[in-house]
């Protein structure tokens, strides 16, 4: 850090925003511009760069053009940066999205800043800030994790989502009553505000399912901690639907939702499991009577995975099955 930036005169850093990056540094650099204009001073900002070694922003000068002053952070030696100065903190490996974060999150915890604010870098802030948050959360102390509205193209504003124990799948909760009320509601990973000294009390976000499942388990730990959760319609996000691992690489996301289901039940609804076997069954029938044999391929090694007791990043690439 140059002595010019340790220099400048800082407000009491309150939130600590979490924003990771993996190879989309141009909505990233729109997410962090949309925080910047709405953050007070008290609020400090971490761009976290997973895979930096192959990424444009991992690289010298990846963000020179960037609009906004920033510095590059070693998470374990390092301060906080001032206000309006993105922190930069380069993760040489992919770590997932709960690895990548946690990054960020120990951080904070280092620092002791009071509140952390995990966010999706495909969203832009555009109503309220951190400091409703921060207020509902210091009026509030027995709701662990709170939300805010999240809006879409396509969907109208939503929370989280509920856990269905049809299938153990999850719907989109767009009822702040449900949200608070469903015992199996959880706050979305999109936005997940919290005390960071939550991830002291209850765990970091838990990083062996890499990609999806995280923020349902986590909404569970803390209930089983003894807190609620909870979520602010006056805090607006826009979310960027398209960039999604869901439309960028469809074999990866069945993958990762399918093992991951596995593994959440198996860790939090074990008595389900057998039922749900035997459901898988009706499964694949049913998307071999559509022709989908890849899909099947995926889920059955997906499948295979959880039974070995793989976890986190996968080193399967998918490139030799076969099918639509």
């Amino acid at each position: 850090m140059s002595p010019e930036l340790e220099a400048m005169p800082s407000a009491a850093p309150q939130v600590g925003i979490c924003v990771l990056n993996y190879h989309q540094p141009e909505a990233t650099v729109r997410c962090v511009q949309s925080l910047l204009e709405r953050e007070p001073a008290s609020t400090r900002i971490l761009w976290l760069e997973n895979d930096a070694d192959s990424s444009v922003v991992g690289q010298a000068g990846g963000l020179q053009e960037a609009p906004f002053p920033w510095v590059r952070l070693d998470p374990a030696v390092d301060p906080l940066p001032p206000p309006g100065v993105v922190g930069l903190i380069l993760n040489r490996d992919n770590l997932g999205y709960a690895g990548g974060n946690n990054v960020g999150l120990r951080l904070l915890c280092r620092h002791q800043v009071p509140f952390s604010w995990v966010i999706n870098n495909d969203t832009l802030l555009v109503e309220g800030s951190s400091q409703l948050l921060r207020t509902a959360a210091q009026a509030e102390p027995g709701i662990g994790i709170w939300g805010a509205a999240i809006t879409t193209d396509i969907y109208k504003p939503y929370y989280g989502g509920v856990i269905q124990t049809r299938d153990y799948r999850t719907r989109r909760c767009d009822l702040i009553a449900e949200l608070e009320e469903h015992p199996l509601a959880f706050v979305s990973g999109c936005s997940l505000f919290f005390r960071t000294a939550l991830a002291e009390q209850v765990g970091f976000i838990p990083e062996d399912y890499f990609l999806y499942f995280e923020d349902p388990a986590y909404s569970l730990e803390v209930k089983r901690a003894g807190l609620g959760i909870g979520a602010l319609d006056t805090v607006r996000l826009w979310h960027h639907e398209s960039l999604s691992t869901r439309r960028q690489n469809r074999d990866l996301y069945v993958y990762y939702v399918a093992r991951n289901r596995w593994m959440f039940i198996q860790r939090y609804f074990p008595e389900a499991l057998a039922a749900q076997l035997r459901r898988r069954w009706y499964r694949i029938q049913s998307l071999l009577f559509r022709g989908h044999l890849r899909h099947i391929q995926v889920e059955w090694l997906a499948y295979e995975d959880f039974r070995q007791g793989r976890t986190g990043r996968t080193s399967r690439t998918f490139s030799g099955i076969m099918g639509p």
